[in-house]
């Protein structure tokens, strides 16, 4: 393989040497210094190259736009065992789906013994005979892989998730479920496979949860318990989940986001104990009267969150004037806050959160609501600073 001299690549890569051909002049003594007899032209191997430098080759051509060069990136592994070696150390996400021919689980090690420097992976099949599998493979077998998404493994036992869970030590963030697999059915995972989870990553900073409807306060406890990183939670269709497993959580969680789940108002409070809470969104799908954030679960929040900085409501067709008047007299770091569908917010309402909420710089509401253009108008003055957005209704 030979690799000409380039000066567009030269001037990209600075001052590499990552040309293939090596032009020396030959001068004779009593010549002028300018006028060289003659020029030989001598090439190396591509093994003389560093790494480094194949390297900035390699990410040069997966930066550019044209396809074509992506294209070259993409096969260049196919030009020599060095170039296999730079694309295999470069690839950082794989996306991977039932090979069908072949055993999934083989595939997807195969793959990982590849590709030893992945952060990203994406599972779109279930794997039943992972378990089997892995029992033949050498205990010490872990990847480095921090990102796994098992949106699409809905239907693998606790036992399956306990065996996968084991390969992935370094594991900062998980989703198990997403809300385009919900169609497909509840995730099979228990309260036992969330402790599986756990216990084999200790270091997770990030746990989504969509349609794991097996899975309890009891699983949410340990996992809080025995993950002292996490400081990420979302949890959607999960119907067994009430909130009292948050009770004395980390203050590390900053994060939680629930949507179509029935926390109770004991569970509410739990959710708030840690005090840490900087971000909260939640999303009810329930009849009026019938929803778990309604104004007292609000009145709870804004006092049991003094750092909360984001709040989102959407469909919380219960939180009437006083949840509003809490939130602006108790919120007092909020900036962004986003009131979706929540049909019982007024002019009165909204003059609660005009007179508080000092840091609000956004605040996210419907084009068709129960409150009047004059108490936007009023709520613009009093907070001039303050963006309003409108979602588009659908």
């Amino acid at each position: 393989m030979s690799l000409l001299s380039n000066g567009n690549c030269n001037q990209s890569l600075g001052n590499i040497p990552i040309s293939k051909t090596v032009q020396e002049r030959v001068y004779d003594d009593d010549t002028d210094a300018d006028s060289p007899l003659e020029t030989r032209r001598t090439s190396c191997n591509i093994t003389k190259l560093p790494d480094d430098c194949l390297n900035i080759i390699f990410n040069c051509l997966t930066t550019l736009d044209h396809k074509s060069t992506r294209d070259d990136s993409n096969s260049s592994g196919l030009t020599c065992r060095q170039w296999l070696h730079i694309q295999n150390g470069n690839c950082k996400v794989l996306k991977l789906a039932d090979p069908k021919n072949e055993s999934f689980a083989v595939v997807l090690f195969k793959l990982l013994g590849r590709f030893q420097y992945l952060k990203h992976l994406f599972l779109k099949s279930d794997i039943p005979e992972i378990t089997a599998f892995l029992i033949s493979k050498p205990p010490c077998f872990e990847s480095k892989v921090q990102h796994l998404n098992l949106d699409h493994c809905y239907k693998n036992s606790d036992s399956e998730f306990s065996s996968m869970f084991s390969c992935f030590p370094h594991l900062t963030s998980i989703s198990l479920g997403s809300i385009h697999s919900l169609s497909l059915g509840s995730f099979y995972i228990t309260d036992k496979g969330l402790e599986a989870l756990a216990k084999c990553c200790s270091f997770l900073e990030e746990v989504r949860l969509s349609g794991c409807e097996s899975i309890t306060d009891s699983g949410i406890r340990f996992l809080l318990q025995n993950c002292r990183k996490l400081h990420s939670l979302c949890i959607r269709s999960c119907g067994k989940i009430t909130g009292i497993g948050f009770l004395e959580c980390p203050k590390t969680l900053t994060r939680f986001e629930a949507s179509m789940c029935k926390l109770k108002p004991e569970g509410i409070k739990a959710v708030v104990s840690g005090g840490g809470l900087e971000h909260l969104s939640f999303y009810e799908f329930s009849k009026a009267g019938e929803g778990s954030i309604n104004t007292q679960a609000v009145v709870t929040i804004s006092k049991g969150c003094p750092l909360l900085k984001k709040l989102c409501l959407r469909n919380c067709k219960d939180v009437e004037l006083e949840g509003w008047e809490a939130i602006g007299r108790n919120c007092k770091n909020l900036e962004i806050l986003g009131v979706r569908r929540c049909r019982k917010l007024c002019d009165e309402g909204l003059q609660a959160l005009g007179n508080g909420c000092n840091k609000l710089y956004e605040l996210w509401l419907d084009t068709e609501q129960s409150y009047s253009s004059f108490a936007i108008e009023l709520f613009k003055r009093e907070k001039p600073q303050c963006y309003i957005h409108f979602y588009i209704l659908s």
